[in-house]
């Protein structure tokens, strides 16, 4: 299957996506070479991985449950290049670092890790926000997506209108074999200088504290400093006139 292929929805392998790291997670992302994606039961809404553990009606007449719903996981991010909404929820302590990528560097990294179990493991896809009437419709749909693989990760992209905002791509690993229950986050080696392209760090740090910052992030990660900004969104604005008449 051709990375193409793994992609799904309305984006590209060129188009730009973003995540906002804390600062740890950022430095041990360079430091250990490695991502982290979760379950989806670790996730805020409640809504999430809702299809997979659902009940099942069963050729005789009772229901069961899909045996691989703990077989996968998943990470966000979003589209949204300046938005203050994503900064308060993943930067609450105004120390978070966003890391910029392309949707084909995120799949091809995973992808390369997993050989031939790549084709029925990797996906990387655009959320699809949808009411909550819609949500259960697509329900009993969603077994009609082949291969069933593809319907997994396909079921992680349907989200309700409430997080619209988040404008999210989100980055699918479907276990080629059954997970224990206690596996709740799934690692793989990537190449951190490969993957990020700029590194932007919330602007409600000072000028003064970003300098300082910059050098320590340019030090330890190995990116040029021209990679590395504040983030201007609460930076007020200059020269603004205000006429009368």
């Amino acid at each position: 299957m051709p990375t193409a292929q793994s992609i799904i929805g309305n984006i590209k392998p060129n188009t730009k996506i973003y995540r906002i790291f804390p600062q740890m997670r950022f430095f041990s992302l360079f430091e250990e070479r490695k991502n982290a994606l979760l379950r989806p039961e670790k996730w805020d809404d409640p809504f999430e991985n809702v299809f997979l553990k659902s009940q099942v009606p069963l050729p005789n007449g009772e229901t069961g449950q899909f045996g691989f719903r703990n077989d996968v996981y998943g990470q966000c991010w979003t589209l949204e290049t300046a938005s203050d909404a994503m900064w308060q929820i993943n930067s609450k302590g105004g120390d978070g670092i966003r890391v910029r990528t392309t949707v084909g560097k995120l799949i091809d990294g995973m992808r390369s890790v997993h050989g031939k179990l790549a084709d029925v493991s990797c996906f990387i896809g655009r959320v699809e926000y949808r009411s909550e009437k819609e949500l259960k419709a697509f329900g009993g749909e969603m077994i009609t997506y082949h291969p069933k693989e593809f319907a997994i990760a396909r079921s992680l992209l349907i989200k309700r209108k409430a997080y619209k905002h988040e404008n999210e791509v989100r980055l699918i690993f479907v276990a080629p074999k059954t997970t224990n229950e206690s596996d709740w986050v799934y690692e793989y080696e990537v190449d951190p200088l490969k993957l990020c392209d700029q590194a932007m760090v919330d602007g409600r740090v000072s000028e003064k504290d970003f300098s300082i910052l910059r050098r320590r992030i340019a030090k330890w990660t190995g990116l040029a400093e021209n990679q590395i900004r504040r983030s201007s969104l609460y930076t007020p604005p200059e020269n603004v006139m205000v006429y009368m008449r």
